[in-house]
């Protein structure tokens, strides 16, 4: 049994005004490691709480209730000033008194105002950013009515989309005891009338209507509650679904959640997460390893765990929080994450939430700048011990990793083939995709390695996204071991035989030729922008290898990078190539900043493409050793009319890479050995000697201890 955290019954005002950041934490703690049945608990409690000393201040310090306002301009003085007014009403100056007629609120201003004058909506959702430091003022007891008000508006208690319900569903049970009844009875009226057509964010995006209202309940009968067509993705699922349920163990009997009964909610919560974790360990997750949604989904499960007040609840938040811990964490160096994404920004680990939630639970560094999340340093929730093992890699090192990946809803297994090599002081992972699924946030490829000055992530392809990630249609990577091949290729027309499914996927956005382009302008030239624009359909593969990570040298038609840690050897396909690098002091905008990070590798050609071959240092005398071994060791054969690559590495072993002109991913074999994407992974969906995930179990074994989760319709979550 999970030990029960303090935080799941309501607290009292006193408690966390007086001791929040010590004493109740760390009674939660203590009560959670004494009843947890592996041997390993959470190793660094002091730590923790020292890195998070002063971050609910920092909260705090961010601006509330900025963003709802409307701007007008005084007429007689030109002096711009902010207004709660809806467009159309009659406004005054501040300065002169004169009256105007309110001009567009912009996307986050007032849009709707009751019969009693108050104001039920407003344009975004701005309470995915505001609530938290509101949330954070109250906590550290700082009397300021404005917070409160501003927590009173209709408008905003009516924000029950995803980003702000997980963080109001943080808010409730802290805090609600410090507001007034009458904002209790409007809060649970407004969450249970909540449902909306639209789709609030943080832009100015226009969609399609939807086919059916989304709610904080959801649909039964679909993966946590939300339609394929437009029922939310993962992360927005998880908010959803968490804030309801935890709603549904606080408001009082006769209250509804979205227009159902709670008793209803809790039965509803309960199934979606236990098929949600049931799911995890058959098939894996759709939105696998995702560097910008992950703290989203992990916030709204911490909510579940500090604050539902069923074993049950607390067990299926903490099962699931452990297979997101564990998954990063054999993927992660130095607060980094390696190998492929789904759903990742194009520009990995460059700092942001996940980061600093590494940076909290296993202490490595920030990697830019600090972005506390409310809901875990609030939190009772601990990675255990072996989680902290396997993420400092204390472990027996290099491993591989095969996973099986699942369609992005989760109902069709296998549907893309991750390989992983995870070593000591590096992590090189790929992904062979089938699909185009959006494309702009999928990670196809990376390498993270550590450095003195922190960890290094590189990547590259086809410059169809002019960055390090996204899925370009022409870029297929193939990977053994610490060797990956990566080649880009235009779009030839299907033959017989061949599959036309795998053709119609990649025409989406690979119907154009490629094309060669003239020698680029440096990065400063104004005219470098207008290259960069026509680059997306370059003929050429392209790799984005970060600044000041190592020393480059080019030796004999070959590319090596001495870095602290590992050594990069990099053989171009054909001998034209040529180098994308700005001046340290060049600063640009734009899509053009990444040239500000990285100095990229331009390989043209017919079949341009390269070998990356990445080594732990240690393995080598010297750099000298390194140059000799891989000259005298490694070959390549590259037949542009055939289209295969064929690479024999410095392992002993040949990899045999066939790239496919009418489909988006590469055939090859290894040694001899045809890629078997029909049965990658043996274990169901990640396969390894220390993580096997299939068939409703994970199992982790590090030097002898295992964590071991289950889960079936009959006894639910065992853990042991």
């Amino acid at each position: 049994m999970i030990g029960k955290s303090m935080l799941s019954e309501k607290p009292r005002r006193g408690l966390f005004r007086i001791f929040f950041s010590a004493i109740c934490w760390l009674a939660s703690t203590c009560v959670f490691a004494q009843e947890n049945s592996l041997s390993l608990d959470y190793p660094d409690e002091a730590g923790f709480q020292q890195r998070i000393s002063g971050k609910l201040a920092l909260i705090a310090e961010q601006p509330v209730g900025r963003r709802f306002f409307g701007n007008a301009v005084c007429p007689d003085t030109g002096k711009p000033f902010k207004t709660l007014a809806l467009e159309g009403e009659q406004v005054y100056s501040p300065f002169t008194g004169s009256a105007i007629i309110q001009g567009s609120t912009g996307y986050f201003g007032a849009k709707e105002r009751g019969e009693d004058g108050r104001i039920t909506r407003f344009g975004g959702d701005a309470l995915k950013k505001e609530l938290a430091p509101a949330t954070a003022r109250l906590l550290l007891g700082v009397e300021e009515p404005f917070v409160k008000a501003f927590l009173g508006i209709p408008g905003n208690m009516n924000q029950q989309y995803h980003f702000a319900a997980k963080n109001w569903a943080r808010f409730y049970p802290l805090l609600s005891d410090q507001m007034s009844q009458t904002w209790e009875n409007e809060f649970q009226r407004a969450v249970a009338a909540y449902t909306e057509s639209t789709r609030p964010s943080d832009g100015y995006r226009v969609y399609d209507p939807l086919s059916t209202p989304h709610n904080l309940v959801g649909e039964p009968g679909e993966l946590l509650g939300g339609n394929k067509k437009d029922g939310g993705t993962e992360n927005h699922k998880v908010m959803w679904r968490s804030s309801a349920w935890v709603y549904s163990h606080y408001f009082p009997e006769g209250s509804r959640i979205s227009r159902w009964p709670i008793h209803e909610v809790d039965s509803l919560s309960k199934k979606y997460f236990r098929g949600f974790l049931k799911g995890l360990l058959t098939t894996g997750n759709g939105e696998y390893d995702s560097e910008i949604y992950y703290p989203h989904s992990i916030a709204g499960l911490l909510n579940i765990y500090d604050f539902c007040r069923t074993d049950e609840a607390k067990e299926l938040a903490q099962a699931i929080l452990d297979y997101y811990l564990i998954t990063l964490s054999i993927k992660s160096y130095d607060g980094a994450l390696s190998g492929a994404q789904k759903r990742g920004p194009n520009l990995m680990n460059q700092g942001g939430e996940l980061n600093t939630f590494l940076h909290y639970w296993f202490g490595s560094a920030l990697l830019d700048g600090d972005h506390p999340s409310l809901h875990q340093i609030t939190s009772s929730y601990r990675p255990n011990g072996l989680i902290w093992n396997l993420y400092h890699k204390n472990i027996k090192t290099p491993f591989e990793l095969k996973i099986a990946r699942p369609t992005y809803h989760m109902d069709q297994a296998n549907d893309a083939q991750e390989y992983f090599y995870g070593s000591k002081n590096f992590g090189l992972g790929s992904v062979y995709l089938n699909r185009l699924d959006n494309p702009n946030q999928q990670v196809q490829w990376s390498l993270v390695y550590r450095t003195q000055k922190g960890p290094a992530t590189l990547g590259g392809g086809q410059p169809y996204h002019g960055s390090p990630g996204g899925h370009s249609p022409y870029t297929q990577t193939m990977q053994h071991g610490q060797t990956i091949l990566v080649a880009a290729g235009d779009t030839r027309p299907v033959g017989s035989g061949e599959s036309e499914e795998s053709y119609q996927r990649r025409l989406v956005l690979g119907k154009e030729a490629l094309r060669q382009l003239e020698l680029p302008p440096l990065p400063e030239n104004p005219s470098f922008e207008a290259w960069m624009n026509n680059s997306r359909f370059h003929q050429a593969c392209w790799l984005f290898v970060p600044k000041g990570s190592g020393t480059i040298h080019e030796i004999r038609g070959r590319i090596f990078l001495h870095s602290d840690e590992t050594y990069l050897s990099i053989t171009p396909f054909s001998p034209t190539y040529y180098w994308i690098t700005a001046s340290d002091s060049t600063r640009l905008s734009g899509k053009l900043q990444v040239f500000e990070k990285y100095d990229v590798l331009v390989v043209t050609g017919s079949l341009p493409g390269y070998a990356l071959e990445v080594y732990e240092r240690d393995d080598f005398s010297s750099f000298a050793d390194l140059v000799n071994r891989v000259q005298t060791e490694t070959s390549i054969q590259v037949d542009s009319d055939s289209s295969k690559i064929v690479y024999h590495n410095t392992k002993g072993c040949t990899l045999e890479m066939e790239y496919q002109h009418n489909g988006l991913r590469a055939e090859g074999s290894v040694d001899g050995m045809k890629l078997d994407f029909q049965n990658w992974s043996p274990a169901g969906v990640y396969t390894s000697d220390l993580l096997k995930v299939g068939n409703g179990l994970l199992e982790l074994e590090l030097d002898g201890e295992i964590q071991h989760i289950q889960y079936d319709d009959r006894d639910g979550v065992t853990r042991k």
